[in-house]
């Protein structure tokens, strides 16, 4: 035993040889201290000239950092001092991959000839084999390596797409797969063919016998995430992330389940941790999508742009920048429809209309007409909210209703939605030509649009024009589809006046009333009492999303709060339930003029206490430009007048819709300066803005927005009106 403060020269000795040291250094490493491991290994590999083990550790460690420069001159030196080393053979074949397929193919080959039951030799030359469209080769390597690791899903799945592309029904001495990949292979199967449910339970077994398959588990992620349940696919995600450190599509995709869990913050720092230089185009979208969601709207342009340059998808391009296009506060008319209508140009289409040809006794004026409904977002979504009153009460003498898209049997609205419906297809599975293939058997008149460009969105199904009438409605409505074959787009003389057709590839089916028909939450709480009259201070508030919350809205709320020195502004959206979200949004509006000490600002709740956050506020400011939609819905219900500023956009427009329909126009300013006076002239008069919020609720009730009857026969009245035109045309054509 040796005494305290006393040193061994036999162990200090010990502490020296090169096996010591690169066991310090393979430790620094794992520690992160990857410039101060490769320098050990660097003087371990002085000290043993002939090993080849501290350079295939350096060639390890510049692989980690991208640095496939470095990365192949340590392989070659290592290869130098053990040419027949198989871990040096496979990690130099398969950087050889992107540059030279061939010279991957001739390295791990002699790896495989070196170490034969090795399993990743066998798949990663299958995939060189696969690169250089040798099938039958490749198939055989990856049977291999299937029957080296039955349970390794990746080699199955790998292998099944190299026997589809090259017709191939049989390989020689198929492996013979465990239980769990053979579960996984049915889930993947189930998935593609729409089956979602049985995808589920099939996958989770799998997960059961497989909890460290990387591929099972972003298979069992991606059907949670398709099926709106990025709750379930997070954990999932995390798992994988931490089995594939590093690894951008993996982190891309958590990213993307923790957007639509509305922790865009969270979602941000992971598409940071990639890195620029390993972000392809779509990732650059997806991150320049959730900088803008975060208000960081340069950043947001930065990332759009730098993916526009970096891609030769141009519908993936237009699309990206068309989605963000209504929330720049440089926004308008013109740009939105010349912007839509190239990305409705780049979409694919046949030559001729998969509508099938109908006989002329079909082109009748006043036969019951069957009416497609496209939509994603057929469940408690804002869609649900401004449609499902009105096609309820259509005629269904008259009318009947087909859905095509993803149905929710465990959603609030749409069991009692399908009901109402006659059938209900999930196309989930299908691509745009198959769905719109698909929708064209069903003998739809009138497809009716309700998804838009946005998550989830079909559009593309209706350039392939698989219905005689096609309409937008609702969902991502933000000024034109831009689509050729969308022949009508439904509104109100409100959204868009007199002279604004021009705006719009689309005819305008101009709605007597407002173009939507609002459903009151029937969990709402009671209207308050105007809280300026207790609080001795007046509470502006705004609860859209932050994305809406461009510089020039909050420039124009910093004037108006100037105008009123007294009052406060609250404003929630659920991006402020992060921490650091909620530090930059605060740095940018005191930047912009509006004191951190006059603000309230709240995070994400249910629906139930986010509505009631209303009761805390005298009168709601609009976003500027991208107008509130269901928010101003919901503002009014709960007795809040919404102050607007009327754009010339579709979007920019939806609250002076609201406003007119509900009969509060007194609220709708056309420039900055009047919508500032008129907010202050409401906040001057506590006595009329405490009489409006006591009878605001049911007006809004009494109002054309909440009759659901009236706005049925309306919109059965518009779609019927677009029927007999398209069979006027017929007519005429056949004559």
């Amino acid at each position: 035993m040796l005494d305290a403060g006393r040193s061994d020269p036999v162990i200090g000795a010990a502490l020296e040889l090169p096996i010591a040291l690169l066991s310090r250094a393979i430790l620094l490493e794992d520690q992160g201290e990857r410039e101060d491991a490769r320098a050990l290994m660097h003087r371990v590999a002085d000290m043993a000239p002939d090993w080849d083990e501290p350079w295939l550790r350096i060639g390890q460690s510049w692989r980690g950092e991208g640095r496939r420069v470095e990365a192949t001159a340590a392989y070659d030196a290592a290869l130098l001092r053990n040419p027949n080393r198989f871990e040096s053979l496979l990690a130099r074949g398969v950087l050889a991959l992107a540059e030279s397929p061939q010279s991957a193919v001739v390295l791990l080959q002699r790896a495989a000839d070196v170490a034969p039951d090795q399993h990743q030799v066998w798949h990663a030359l299958g995939y060189a084999l696969t690169l250089l469209d040798q099938g039958v080769a490749a198939a055989d390597a990856l049977a291999k390596a299937g029957r080296l690791a039955p349970n390794c899903l990746l080699y199955a799945v790998d292998l099944m797409d190299v026997m589809r592309r090259y017709g191939l029904d049989e390989v020689a001495a198929p492996p013979d797969w465990s239980d769990g990949v053979r579960l996984a292979l049915d889930g993947r199967a189930a998935s593609s063919r729409g089956a979602f449910d049985e995808a589920a339970d099939l996958l989770e077994a799998a997960a059961i016998l497989l909890p460290d398959d990387v591929v099972v588990l972003k298979d069992l992620a991606a059907v949670y995430l398709g099926t709106m349940r990025p709750e379930m696919a997070e954990p999932l995600l995390r798992e994988a992330a931490r089995l594939l450190p590093g690894d951008a599509v993996t982190m891309n995709d958590l990213a993307v389940a923790m957007a639509r869990l509305y922790r865009f913050g969270e979602a941000e720092a992971l598409m940071n941790q990639i890195g620029d230089d390993a972000l392809p185009p779509q990732m650059l979208f997806n991150r320049g999508t959730l900088r803008a969601a975060l208000g960081d709207f340069e950043g947001s342009r930065r990332d759009i742009d730098a993916a526009k340059c970096a891609t030769n998808d141009l519908r993936l391009a237009l699309q990206s920048e068309c989605a963000l296009l209504p929330y720049r506060s440089d926004a308008n008319a013109e740009s939105l429809r010349d912007a839509m209508s190239a990305l409705g140009k780049a979409l694919p289409r046949d030559a001729s209309p998969l509508m099938r040809l109908r006989p002329m006794s079909m082109v009748d004026r006043d036969r019951p007409l069957r009416v497609g409904l496209l939509s994603n977002t057929l469940r408690l979504h804002p869609v649900a909210w401004l449609t499902f009153a009105g096609l309820k009460a259509l005629d269904r003498s008259r009318f009947s209703l087909h859905c095509f898209g993803h149905y929710e049997a465990s959603d609030v609205f749409a069991p009692d939605f399908a009901r109402h419906v006659d059938a209900w297809h999930d196309i989930d599975a299908m691509t745009d030509r198959e769905a719109a293939a698909f929708i064209a058997t069903q003998d739809i008149d009138i497809l009716i649009d309700l998804s838009g460009i946005g998550d989830g969105g079909r559009t593309p199904i209706v350039a392939y024009r698989p219905a005689p009438v096609q309409i937008k409605w609702v969902g991502t409505q933000a000024s034109t589809s831009g689509v050729p074959t969308m022949d009508w787009l439904i509104s109100d003389r409100w959204e868009t006046p007199e002279g604004y057709d021009r705006f719009y590839t689309e005819k305008l089916l101009r709605m007597p009333d407002g173009y939507v028909c609002y459903t009151p939450p029937p969990q709402a709480a009671d209207v308050s009492a105007l809280p300026a009259l207790t609080n001795g201070h007046l509470t502006f508030g705004c609860l859209n999303n932050l994305a809406k919350l461009t510089d020039a809205s909050l420039e124009l709320w910093a004037r108006l709060l100037g105008r009123l020195p007294d009052s406060r502004l609250n404003l929630r959206c659920p991006q402020f339930s992060e921490p650091r979200v909620l530090e930059r949004f605060i740095g940018r509006a005191e930047a912009l003029g509006l004191p951190s000490s006059r603000l309230t600002l709240q995070g994400k709740a249910s629906h139930q206490l986010f509505i009631a956050s209303y009761r805390d506020i005298d009168i709601a400011l609009d976003p500027y430009p991208y107008s509130g939609g269901l928010t101003t819905c919901e503002a009014l219900y709960m007795g809040v007048p919404v102050i607007t500023l009327a754009g010339d956009f579709f979007a920019a427009r939806h609250s002076v819709s609201h406003l007119s329909n509900v009969g509060v126009e007194g609220c709708v300013a056309t420039t900055p300066d009047e919508y500032i006076e008129r907010a202050v002239a409401m906040a001057s008069d506590l006595p009329a803005l405490a009489a409006l919020r006591a009878r605001l609720r049911a007006q809004v009730l009494q109002s054309p927005l909440c009759d659901a009857a009236r706005f049925g026969k309306n919109l059965g009245d518009a779609l019927q009106y677009a029927w007999h035109e398209y069979c006027a045309v017929a007519l005429s054509a056949a004559a």
